[in-house]
């Protein structure tokens, strides 16, 4: 598991081969919204992501909108209870994401704080025994947070990689 210690986590690409100025990228923390109605067998779907770019003043989330594949998978379980639960999550993701937006990633200040905003998502994804939790905290580099978020939803949860030769 990654823990976050510097105080800056931005990485400014000085130059490529050529010569040529890269773009600056941010350490982007992640991690996947599974959902997992059967402890007892430990089969879980990747039904969302969180992303926070702290450097970046970023925060934000997707969640599975399909959920045919979740009723699916897990029949018979009930549909109503996964989609009342991702519905109360949604709403606290955006209480979390409101609240620290306000106190560390903006809320008027010239720099966010990123020790502050990086223990806060640090204890949203923590460890818990729920049918919907977060995978493990992972790090990448991201120019552009807000694509990079898209690309993981798109790859982890809605599984765009498939084909019909996969």
């Amino acid at each position: 598991m990654w823990t976050l210690r510097a105080p800056s986590l931005a990485v400014v690409r000085i130059g490529n081969a050529a010569g040529r100025a890269t773009m600056k990228e941010f350490a982007c923390q992640y991690a996947f919204l599974r959902f997992r109605p059967f402890s007892e067998t430990g089969e879980f779907a990747n039904v969302g992501v969180v992303l926070m770019a702290a450097e970046a003043g970023f925060f934000d989330f997707r969640l599975l909108k399909r959920y045919g594949r979740i009723t699916q998978f897990f029949y018979p379980f009930d549909r109503e209870v996964y989609l009342n639960g991702r519905e109360l999550f949604k709403e606290e993701l955006q209480r979390f994401a409101g609240q620290l937006r306000s106190d560390a990633l903006d809320g008027g200040r010239r720099a966010p704080n990123l020790l502050l905003a990086s223990k806060r998502f640090a204890e949203l994804v923590r460890p818990r025994d729920a049918m919907f939790h977060f995978d493990q905290q992972r790090l990448i580099l991201a120019a552009d947070p807000e694509a990079k978020l898209d690309a993981l939803y798109d790859h982890y949860c809605e599984r765009n990689f498939m084909s019909r030769e996969f």
